[in-house]
């Protein structure tokens, strides 16, 4: 490898770089399996001699083999698996993926997104994007100010289900089309979850230390609140997101 080959990939660790590049890493022997599942476009495979074996074989072609030094000087983790991809970062938009949720949808037959709201942290939201997957959400959409999805955390926390589940980041045009849906909210000061009426909407989870922050005059929130039984102060936003999204999909007879 060019030591240039190298700085590129390194600088795909750093958030700005992979927007600019429109690229993101995937590392591990059940991350390239899960990609070779994927309509995900690969753009390439480096990995070592002993490795080979593992590659998918409909991802072989984008394959190079490396040397453990080299592998060490791309990773991003400590003790390097032997197996790193590039991968292009899907353009998805709001309007398509709530289109979807208005038709059916075999793969992801709950017509419902989740919102995450300035989530900071990458376990997280990886966590809420793989319960998205688990239950068959259309989709997740991300405020400005959260974490992003395609950072090595996440896209390791979601296990392989960021590459299935449509994931964006909402923008300004997105407004209009987006406040016209049911918008559900998870709050301390909500109704008890299990006594909602879930009709197809989306459902916002903020920080578990701030809730949600974005400024939303214009939307509707129907409040929603899972209640506590013991002492805990709070739950993270990836346990209550699952909590109320196992719910969803008990009514909808799905669970």
């Amino acid at each position: 490898m060019t030591r240039n080959e190298i700085l590129s990939i390194r600088s795909l660790q750093n958030r700005n770089e992979r927007q600019q590049a429109s690229r993101f890493v995937v590392e591990g022997v059940k991350g390239l399996i899960e990609l070779g599942e994927s309509d995900m476009e690969v753009v390439r495979i480096y990995c070592v001699d002993s490795m080979v074996k593992h590659i998918p074989p409909s991802l072989s072609v984008h394959a190079e083999v490396i040397s453990p030094k080299e592998m060490s000087r791309i990773s991003s983790l400590k003790t390097p698996p032997g197996l790193l991809a590039t991968v292009a970062i899907p353009n998805f938009s709001a309007s398509a993926i709530l289109a979807s949720s208005a038709s059916q949808d075999n793969l992801h037959p709950l017509p419902f997104v989740l919102v995450a709201d300035r989530v900071a942290d990458p376990g997280n939201l990886g966590t809420l994007i793989r319960t998205a997957d688990w239950f068959g959400m259309r989709g997740v959409f991300l405020t400005p100010g959260s974490t992003d999805p395609w950072s090595p955390k996440c896209v390791q926390a979601s296990m392989g289900s960021i590459f299935r589940v449509p994931v964006t980041e909402m923008q300004p045009e997105d407004s209009e089309l987006i406040t016209s849906q049911k918008h559900y909210a998870l709050d301390m000061q909500g109704n008890d979850y299990t006594l909602v009426k879930w009709k197809p909407g989306l459902i916002w989870v903020g920080s578990e230390s701030h809730g949600i922050k974005t400024e939303t005059n214009s939307m509707q929130f129907e409040k929603v609140h899972i209640p506590s039984r013991g002492g805990a102060e709070s739950l993270n936003a990836g346990v209550a997101g699952s909590i109320v999204c196992s719910e969803i999909a008990r009514v909808w007879g799905l669970n």
